[in-house]
């Protein structure tokens, strides 16, 4: 699976004669300055999963919503974030559904309204921000990159690359081909994990593409080692938009309510890794679960 998410920090002109320019370094940085000027972003998200060895699709479809925070419990800027998916398609079955994920700078909540299921989960401790391919590993959200470019780039080998390269005529992901006149003229932006980041194992590459001119997302691919792959379209994306707090609502429910709740409270790095791998299933498991 998917996530998502998006974009900020200013151009620094260096002198070509003492040092020389890194194209990746200026787009990203062309990124975080787009990103100081998005409060908010909403767009509908199709998400698919392919699963290489089962030969299994699943694609959800719904919509996206993030909003900029500046004054909250945690008392620090940050972005929440929140998918709601509204239809599933397994193979050649579609079905309605209503599944609602929602992170909040530090809680992450699994909302099944059809099953009553609750599930959250604290993805990072008191004062500390969430690196944004960390999110992208637990959810399907679109994640901002350019509030954190640095970090990125001690974890990432960054290129920029042909908006069709890697989609057209690719012998391994012969499948990802129909993408490419999704992302005519678009910037794509490939991020591989650096040996020692702690990613490397997670996933082979991911590509995300960008509109050239609004500089808005458009798609990600994420590569699995074991041939899987997580596609997040956007489409209609639009900044800016006023949103309704409650798209963004943790709130546990009450005892009295009937919802059944699990609770998994920060426990640290090394247990966190530990829960993913181990305790917690893959969201594309749990999501299965919840298939009609």
């Amino acid at each position: 699976m998917f996530q998502a998410i998006i974009l900020l920090c200013a151009l620094a002109l260096q002198p070509a004669a003492e040092t020389s320019i890194n194209p990746a370094r200026v787009f990203m940085d062309s990124l975080a300055h787009k990103d100081t000027t998005t409060s908010s972003m909403t767009g509908d998200i199709q998400y698919t999963i392919i699963q290489a060895l089962e030969s299994d699709l699943q694609k959800r479809t719904g919509q996206l919503y993030l909003r900029t925070v500046r004054s909250d419990q945690y008392n620090s800027e940050h972005r929440d974030y929140a998918v709601r998916f509204d239809t599933l398609q397994l193979d050649d079955r579609q079905s309605d559904i209503r599944e609602h994920y929602i992170f909040d700078g530090r809680w992450f909540v699994e909302r099944l309204p059809d099953q009553k299921q609750f599930n959250k989960r604290e993805l990072v401790a008191v004062d500390e921000e969430l690196d944004p391919m960390e999110l992208m590993r637990e959810a399907p959200f679109w994640v901002s990159l350019g509030r954190n470019t640095d970090r990125v780039f001690e974890s990432y080998d960054i290129e920029l690359l042909d908006s069709e390269l890697g989609l057209a005529d690719n012998p391994d992901f012969p499948e990802l081909s129909f993408l490419v006149e999704t992302v005519v003229g678009a910037q794509q932006v490939m991020l591989t994990p650096k040996p020692g980041s702690g990613f490397e194992d997670d996933w082979e590459w991911v590509r995300i593409w960008f509109d050239a001119d609004s500089l808005l997302p458009q798609l990600y691919v994420k590569a699995e080692w074991t041939g899987d792959l997580q596609i997040v379209q956007l489409f209609d994306v639009q900044t800016n938009t006023k949103l309704n707090p409650s798209l963004f609502d943790t709130t546990t429910p009450p005892p009295e309510s009937g919802w059944r709740v699990q609770i998994s409270p920060w426990r640290g790095q090394a247990q966190a890794h530990a829960d993913h791998q181990v305790d917690i299933q893959p969201l594309q498991d749990q999501l299965d679960e919840s298939d009609p």
